[in-house]
């Protein structure tokens, strides 16, 4: 029949395209690549530079470590309670346009040139979670405290995957379609699930990073980080 020949059709197309289809799909979500490349670059623009002792430092550890947190722990602390405080109601409201804003880059409305870049709370803090953490290092020798964090940070980032996916106009369609780059509006549903369990992995990320963090600062004798 006419359908069993269109799908037959369809599989040799899709068996001939392959891979390279899929290379030229447009992009609808952001990939933890992305989020690295994204999340370097606002670092560079909040002006925040990597710690001083990445690349040799002063000679008083105490010193440096205390620096790094004045410079990155505010952004962290603010990331974090934006993540605590807010997202769990924005995602039970189904306010998919707040939680946009808050994972991805924007223009700065403040600057009239449109050459700055205003971050969302959850996406601005990728960058200085990643120098916080290489602060308990020294040098190019990796410390177990700051593996253990950038580990944390990179799951923190596929819960931005998700995020991103949950607030999408558009995604890909799963169906036979998809093949040929066909999109779809995600169903309530399919932006439900997504947003709860991005919610649950990056707070899981989150806590593992701030467990690691807070045994620094009470080894520092500064104030502890609440969990998620």
């Amino acid at each position: 029949c006419e359908m069993a020949r269109f799908l037959s059709l369809c599989c040799v197309f899709a068996s001939l395209v392959g891979v390279g289809a899929l290379a030229t799909q447009p992009r609808l979500s952001l990939s933890r690549r992305d989020i690295s490349k994204l999340t370097t670059l606002g670092a560079a623009a909040l002006a925040l530079p990597p710690p001083s002792f990445a690349s040799g430092g002063s000679t008083d550890l105490k010193t440096d470590r205390t620096v790094a947190m004045n410079k990155y722990l505010p952004r962290v602390k603010g990331g974090r309670d934006y993540w605590a405080n807010q997202l769990p109601g924005q995602i039970s409201g189904s306010d998919w346009t707040a939680i946009g804003v808050a994972v991805s880059v924007r223009p700065d409305p403040k600057d009239r040139r449109g050459q700055m870049k205003k971050y969302g709370p959850i996406l601005g803090m990728v960058g200085p979670l990643e120098l916080w953490a290489s602060s308990f290092s020294r040098g190019a020798q990796r410390s177990p405290d700051t593996a253990d964090m950038l580990a944390a940070v990179e799951e923190f980032k596929l819960a931005i995957e998700l995020l991103d996916l949950a607030t999408a106009e558009k995604v890909k369609d799963g169906g036979l379609f998809g093949f040929f780059g066909a999109t779809k509006e995600p169903s309530a549903s399919e932006r439900e699930k997504n947003a709860k369990l991005a919610l649950a992995k990056g707070s899981k990320a989150l806590n593992d990073y701030l467990k690691v963090a807070n045994g620094q600062l009470k080894a520092m004798g500064e104030p502890l980080l609440p969990l998620v």
